[in-house]
């Protein structure tokens, strides 16, 4: 690179150390996780926890916990993860742009870390396609709602079919989306350090992975 200026050379010399630098961080961490698990939340990240003390005072229990886990909704990352999935078959089995350009976000924030999953990464990583995942599980959502409802009454007193399979699909829109409200409420002690009791935390516990 001598042909760059000096100023330009020391940007790649410093951003070239950055990246050998963190392509070799192999340091052993309980909550190292593979990429691959990132969007399903696999292995979330704990930042903090204590028993906080007395714990009677503390929460009106025998213990008490307070936590911060970076841990995404997961009825959320779960619906996104199929979103994704079906982004992927409806780009392929139709070629629609709209599909390719929701997950092309996915695809450059998450992707590449695959190359280095030899070195020490976490979940918390995918908060740059976060947005992303939430688009995908949006466009599917909108597909899922503005399917055509190409049925033709039968009998004017008789409701249509198509109308039917509306309501239902918006309803089960409704109902995703009201679980991840409450989702959201329910996680909320444990995003922001709230004590609560300790059998209170391991509700929140659904797979083993996330302690």
């Amino acid at each position: 690179m001598t042909w760059l200026p000096e100023a330009l050379r020391s940007w790649w010399h410093y951003h070239r150390q950055m990246w050998d630098f963190h392509r070799g961080l192999t340091s052993e961490h309980g909550y190292a996780a593979h990429p691959l698990g990132w969007p399903v939340q696999w292995r979330p990240t704990a930042f903090h926890y204590e028993t906080p003390v007395p714990a009677r005072a503390m929460c009106g229990a025998d213990s008490c916990s307070a936590a911060v886990t970076a841990l995404g909704n997961p009825v959320l990352w779960w619906a996104a993860s199929v979103a994704v999935l079906v982004a992927l078959w409806w780009l392929v089995a139709h070629r629609d742009w709209r599909a390719g350009a929701a997950v092309s976000g996915i695809a450059a924030g998450w992707l590449p870390w695959l190359g280095y999953a030899h070195r020490t990464i976490f979940t918390f990583y995918s908060i740059a396609f976060a947005p992303w995942m939430v688009l995908t599980l949006t466009w599917a959502v909108g597909r899922l709602l503005g399917l055509p409802d190409d049925a033709a009454p039968t009998d004017d007193r008789a409701p249509r079919p198509g109308a039917v399979r509306s309501r239902t699909r918006l309803a089960l829109v409704v109902a995703l989306l009201t679980v991840v409200v409450v989702v959201s409420a329910f996680f909320w002690p444990v995003w922001t350090a709230q004590t609560v009791p300790f059998w209170f935390w391991r509700l929140h516990v659904w797979l083993p992975t996330w302690v």
